[in-house]
């Protein structure tokens, strides 16, 4: 049995390895830290806990970071993780940080990310050295890389759903890499517990608001992966909108393909591209992707479209944001890590209705 501590353990990222790992045969929960709510037990903060995990929430502080565990898992916002990554690393405790700490191995690609996320301002990465360590955690695409790995940066919950719906475009050339535009909707839980005025009932409810427009943190991540598959720079254009629902991201992705395409051709690519993976779901033509078919799983529905006469195609992307595109994904990248069956704990079917 391997060790979890989850720092930042009362957020809805926290919450969610927290009921992940209750359900893990190889994992163990031994302690849950964080800055706010110290002294409750989790179970006071969520109600629903009760009786299947009561532990008390201990301060996150120098002492308690990386005690006991065989695994340390960042649930908290840009420049935590980093402020612990360099005594853990060489103290040969691995970690898997949510933010946007360890997603990229240049400072470059770091400078960018920061300077376009609203609360960093284009602050400078802590320890730059350990960037060149750290794998970018999207298993589809980086399996070989995380077996094993002591840093790791989970990806951002929008860059799952983009990446996820063009990688097989990219990799097998079948789009242009300029002039890619990708429209995302995403749930309120996206904006964690505290969020803003925009995120609440009155403001939220029966409504759409696009935010960030051509200019949010994970189209940098998105830019970066989707090149490497492509050997090619890419021209993303992509815009969030936050729409009323507790749970979800659906992101409808538009190419411009190299020639003429037949629908048949792109579809069993994708199916080629996703072949045995546990996690996606490429749907039967004429099928769309919706919000509700994913929900409480960490499964990624992917249908594909070609239009225009063959010239466009569109895809659509659906995830559960706190699942898929958070802690699903950390669980299934800690898999890989510890070297457990990358499904173990994550074998759970969507919720319906």
């Amino acid at each position: 049995m391997k060790r979890a501590q989850i720092v930042g353990a009362t957020g809805y990222g926290g919450l969610g390895m927290t009921e992940l790992l209750l359900r893990h045969p190889q994992l163990e929960v031994t302690s849950l830290l964080a800055r706010q709510d110290v002294g409750k037990r989790i179970s006071d903060i969520f109600p629903h806990l009760r009786g299947f995990c009561d532990m008390v929430v201990e301060d996150a502080n120098d002492e308690t970071v990386g005690r006991d565990a065989d695994i340390v898992i960042f649930a908290t916002p840009d420049g935590v993780g980093q402020s612990y990554a360099q005594r853990l690393y060489f103290a040969g405790i691995p970690i898997i940080d949510y933010s946007g700490d360890f997603r990229f191995d240049s400072t470059a690609q770091y400078d960018e990310y920061s300077r376009r996320h609203p609360k960093l301002g284009g602050k400078a990465h802590a320890c730059p050295e350990l960037l060149a360590q750290s794998v970018f955690g999207i298993p589809e695409l980086n399996r070989e890389r995380l077996r094993g790995a002591r840093i790791v940066g989970n990806p951002g919950c929008f860059a799952v759903s983009m990446i996820l719906g063009l990688a097989p475009a990219a990799r097998c050339g079948l789009i242009e890499m300029e002039g890619i535009v990708a429209d995302g909707k995403t749930g309120i839980s996206g904006a964690g517990k505290s969020p803003g005025p925009a995120y609440h009932f009155p403001a939220a409810n029966e409504n759409v608001t696009p935010y960030r427009i051509g200019n949010h943190q994970h189209a940098v991540e998105t830019e970066m992966a989707i090149g490497k598959l492509a050997g090619a720079a890419i021209d993303l254009t992509f815009v969030p909108h936050l729409v009323p629902v507790t749970r979800g991201i659906i992101c409808t992705l538009y190419g411009r393909t190299r020639s003429e395409t037949a629908a048949a051709g792109v579809q069993a690519a994708y199916e080629q591209f996703y072949a045995g993976e546990p996690f996606v779901r490429v749907l039967p033509p004429g099928v769309a992707a919706t919000l509700g078919d994913v929900r409480g799983s960490n499964v990624c529905n992917i249908s594909v479209t070609v239009a225009n006469a063959g010239r466009r195609l569109i895809v659509t992307s659906s995830i559960d944001n706190l699942l898929k595109g958070q802690a699903g994904v950390a669980l299934q990248n800690i898999n890989l890590m510890l070297g457990f069956p990358e499904t173990t704990g994550l074998e759970r079917v969507p919720m319906y209705p």
